[in-house]
C-alpha cells in the first residue's frame, strides 16, 4: 500500500481532480492501494443528491458570496465546508481487495482516525452522530454528546464496481468560519443545521496544527498498513487539473 501525502493545492478544483485521478489509478491497477492525505483549500463540497435539492442554486450563490467555490464530490453524505484549517484523507482499494462491507469500512476509518488522534495525546473523541450536524452520519467522530457535542471528522464512502474508498474531512481549526458558511448553505436548501455542531481539534482542547495531525495520520498509516511513502508524479497532477474542472459548479 502506498502513502500519498500531497502538498496543498493551489485550488480546490485541482484537489478534487487529484482524488478522482488517484481513485481511478487504483481502480485500473496503475497504482496499488493507497492511503491519501491532502491539505484542504477553501471550498464547499456537495453531493450529487444535493445538486437536485430545491434551493441548491441559492446555496451555491451563498457559498460563492462568501468566497467558497462549490464542487461536487463523488462520495455520499451531505454538504461540507473546508479551508486551510482542515484536511482530507481516504483509504482507497481496488474492488477485489475491498471485501469489506460498508459498515466494516466505516469502522476501519473510524478506528484509523481515533488511533491517529491518540498519537497526538488526544483521546476525548468517540464515534457517533451529533444533533443537526453537517454531513450527518452515525460514523462521525465527535467530541461530547449527541445533543450538544461537536463534530471533528466527517466520514463518507465512494463505491464503484472497480474500487472503493472511505475517508473524510478532519477539522483542526477555523470552525467558526466554516459554521458561518455551512449555516447559509444548509438554510438555502432548507436542511436542519446547528452551527455549534461544527467543531475542531483546537476547540476540543488539542494544541495542534494541521501539519501535526497530518503527520499523525501518516504515521498511523505506515504502522497499520505498512504504507510506503510515494511521490505523486507530475503526470498525475496534470491529469488532476483537467479532471477537477468537471467537479466545479459554476455560478
Amino acid at each position: 500500500m502506498e502513502l500519498l501525502v500531497a502538498r496543498r493545492f493551489e485550488s480546490p478544483v485541482a484537489a478534487y481532480g487529484y482524488f478522482r485521478t488517484v481513485f481511478e489509478q487504483v481502480a485500473s491497477g496503475a497504482r496499488p492501494p493507497a492511503v491519501s492525505i491532502t491539505p484542504s483549500t477553501r471550498h464547499v463540497g456537495v453531493t450529487r443528491r444535493d445538486t437536485r435539492r430545491e434551493g441548491f442554486a441559492g446555496a451555491v450563490r451563498a457559498a460563492n458570496g462568501l468566497g467558497y467555490p462549490v464542487l461536487v464530490r463523488a462520495s455520499g453524505g451531505g454538504a461540507i465546508a473546508a479551508d486551510t484549517g482542515t484536511f482530507g484523507f481516504s483509504i482507497i482499494r481496488p474492488e477485489e481487495d475491498g471485501k469489506q462491507g460498508i459498515d466494516e469500512r466505516y469502522d476501519e476509518a473510524s478506528d484509523f482516525v481515533l488511533a491517529a488522534f491518540k498519537r497526538l495525546g488526544f483521546s476525548g473523541a468517540e464515534v457517533g452522530e451529533v444533533r443537526e450536524e453537517f454531513c450527518p452520519g452515525d460514523h462521525s467522530i465527535r467530541f461530547g454528546s449527541y445533543e450538544s457535542g461537536m463534530k471533528l471528522v466527517g466520514i463518507a464512502q465512494r463505491i464503484t464496481r472497480r474500487a472503493t474508498s472511505v475517508g473524510g474531512i478532519v477539522l483542526v481549526s477555523g470552525e467558526k468560519e466554516l459554521a458561518r458558511v455551512l449555516e447559509r448553505v444548509y438554510a438555502a436548501m432548507s436542511l436542519p443545521f446547528r452551527p455549534e455542531s461544527v467543531g475542531s481539534l483546537r476547540r476540543a482542547g488539542a494544541r495542534v496544527e494541521v501539519t501535526d495531525v497530518i503527520e499523525a495520520f501518516a504515521a498511523e498509516a505506515q504502522e497499520r498498513y505498512g504504507a510506503v511513502p510515494a511521490k505523486v508524479g507530475e503526470r498525475t497532477l496534470e491529469q488532476a487539473r483537467k479532471v477537477g474542472e468537471e467537479c466545479l459548479i459554476r455560478p
